[in-house]
Formats: C-alpha cells, structure tokens, sequence
C-alpha cells in the first residue's frame, strides 16, 4: 500500500525513476479499486444509460478518472528506469504488440546506479 500511497503523491512527477514494485503495485492496488468499483455500480444498479444504447458506471469512471495521471507519471517513471524515453508509454495506444512491448519492458530490472534520467528509487 506505501507504493501506492506514493504514487498518489507524486502523481504529477514525470521525472525520475520508479522501481518495480513501485509501478506493479501501484497497478494492482489500482486494479483492485477499480473492479470493486465497478462491482459495487453493477450491484446497485448504476449502470444506468445517459444516452440510448450508452451504459454509465459513475463509481469506476471516476476512479479511472482519478487514476489516470497516476498511472501515466508512474509508467513514464518506471520506463525511466530502465533507460527508455517516457514516450514509449504511448505503445498502450497500439493494441497487443505494443501491449506485450511495454509489459515486458516494465517487467525488466531496472539500471542500476544512475542513468540519464536520476538514480533509482
């Protein structure tokens, strides 16, 4: 949970490094928000259609709302960390290739000592 609490707090900090644990457990903390989220809309019965044919679930859009600038300063950190250019976050954007690309690049350790983007942690 420190990882995640951390996150919160940098949420804006796009430079430096974040070291594996930080990023995974930022995203399964996040995961675990957003899907009881969305359990408890679905239970409720939130699910509702603003406009014919278009469901809203108010509780998990917002957290994903809320998550979004986190979870990119966190990527674009945690690709720091292994030298590559926050950019590459963009690869989210190209389905299953780019997917498996960044998966395994935040899989990857991170460089130890200093690289052009700070010391690690």
């Amino acid at each position: 949970m420190k990882w995640f609490i951390k996150c919160i707090k940098n949420y804006a900090v796009f430079k430096g490094r974040a070291v594996r644990p930080e990023f995974w457990y930022f995203a399964l903390v996040s995961a675990i928000i957003q899907i009881s989220l969305l359990i408890i809309d679905v239970i409720i019965g939130w699910d509702v259609g603003i406009i014919d044919g278009i469901k809203t679930l108010p509780l998990f859009e917002t957290s994903r709302l809320l998550l979004l600038v986190p979870s990119i300063s966190v990527t674009v950190r945690r690709l720091h960390d292994i030298n590559k250019n926050g950019w590459w976050s963009l690869l989210w954007g190209l389905p299953v290739i780019g997917w498996v690309i960044l998966v395994l690049w935040l899989c990857k350790n991170g460089d130890e000592g200093e690289n052009q983007y700070g010391f690690a942690g």
